[in-house]
């Protein structure tokens, strides 16, 4: 149920009374920060998507704001962002706990690893119970680290993966108990009307006969930006008409708007920096690009499908299990530049291919990653009562 939801003021009862139904139950969610990036959208999604009769939320943000800043504040939930320096500072725990008492948070959701860690302590203090979400697990290789969040996993009610590589993970290399651990599969909402593709284009400044590629993508190394404006560059040789709209923002800003004069391609590549219209994005697009070179399960990748994307993706990380390659798009080896621009080049080159693997991308979207399901899922996992010092 969604935010907008009618609170219930009373019901009566069999003597006359009038019997109030409890207050809704806080939950923070901490995050790194307020960027548009997938764990900070996986956050807001669910807090959107309570049952406003059961549930209020609020943000935490560890490090800094972002984008996502005014969206949380225009949604009436609370939002605190701490400013932590660089470096390790105890003293967080305790600004934490202050915090938590003072919203009188009793569900703690922290997102990576860095966030349980702060919050453990604090939630603990205000008895509020733990939920932990890893979207990445790329940083268990290291073994400290591995040691210390099954630590930490002692003081967590659920340990939440996003995909059954993060799954494998976690039960299998740091021993996370089966009882906490569980797969919450990012959800998506497909029952949005989506904009005609002749409006979004022209809203974008793009002309009907330019064949359009987007990636969806915080500007940072793993993403690889640079492998894809070097196959971009073998497309634009062959279809001078194409366009590529580059969506995010990252340490990687300048580095890929350099690569993209280097290439010469600022006729066709448009950076288009943090963008709240998305959808608009993916409407005037014809087919969605990830690149990365490790990944979880990407909420762009489902949100590009659940607007009928085909979509084009390194076979890294999770992306196997929702991408269907031939199907629901094409599926090629990370950091195989010839490969990426092969794909990428048949299938603007085919539009009618491309939307009938959009079709098909869309209806397992709709089938197996509905945002009603996942907050369901979590609604469930914070309805239980206060949390002991060991879950």
């Amino acid at each position: 149920m969604s935010i907008d939801a009618p609170i219930l003021e009373g019901f009566p009862t069999s003597d006359g009374a009038v019997r109030h139904p409890p207050p809704p139950r806080m939950v923070a969610h901490v995050t790194w920060s307020l960027v548009a990036g997938g764990a900070e959208t996986y956050a807001l999604t669910i807090a959107s998507h309570l049952d406003a009769r059961k549930y209020r939320s609020a943000f935490c943000a560890v490090d800094q704001g972002g984008a996502l800043e005014g969206e949380v504040r225009r949604r009436g939930f609370p939002c605190e962002i701490l400013g932590r320096p660089p470096g390790i500072h105890p003293g967080l725990a305790w600004r934490l706990f202050k915090l938590f008492r003072r919203w009188d948070v009793r569900v703690v959701h922290t997102h990576h690893f860095n966030q349980l860690l702060y919050s453990v302590l604090a939630a603990k203090l205000v008895g509020a119970r733990i939920i932990h979400t890893e979207h990445s697990v790329e940083a268990y290789k290291r073994r400290r680290l591995c040691i210390a969040l099954r630590l930490l996993s002692l003081f967590c009610d659920a340990i939440i993966v996003i995909g059954d590589d993060g799954h494998d993970t976690l039960r299998k290399r740091i021993g996370i108990p089966r009882r906490k651990l569980r797969v919450v599969r990012a959800g998506v909402s497909v029952r949005h009307t989506r904009e005609p593709r002749a409006q979004a284009r022209a809203a974008l400044g793009l002309t009907d006969d330019q064949p359009t590629a987007a990636i969806v993508a915080r500007l940072s190394p793993e993403k690889n930006h640079m492998l894809l404006l070097s196959a971009f560059r073998q497309v634009s040789d062959r279809m001078p008409d194409a366009r590529l709209l580059v969506v995010g923002d990252g340490t990687e800003r300048e580095a890929v708007a350099r690569e993209v004069s280097r290439l010469g391609l600022q006729p066709c590549v448009h950076l288009m920096g943090v963008r709240r219209d998305v959808q608009r994005i993916l409407a005037a697009s014809d087919l969605f690009v990830l690149c990365s070179d490790r990944e979880g399960l990407p909420i762009a990748v489902l949100e590009a499908m659940a607007a009928g994307r085909p979509v084009l993706a390194t076979a890294v990380g999770d992306i196997p299990t929702v991408v269907r390659d031939g199907v629901s798009g094409r599926l090629v080896p990370s950091r195989d530049e010839s490969a990426l621009a092969s794909a990428m080049f048949d299938l603007l080159n085919d539009p009618a291919r491309a939307a009938d693997m959009g079709t098909q991308g869309r209806r397992f979207v709709e089938k197996n990653f509905d945002v009603a399901t996942m907050a369901g899922t979590f609604e469930a996992l914070y309805a239980a009562g206060r949390s002991p010092a060991f879950a």
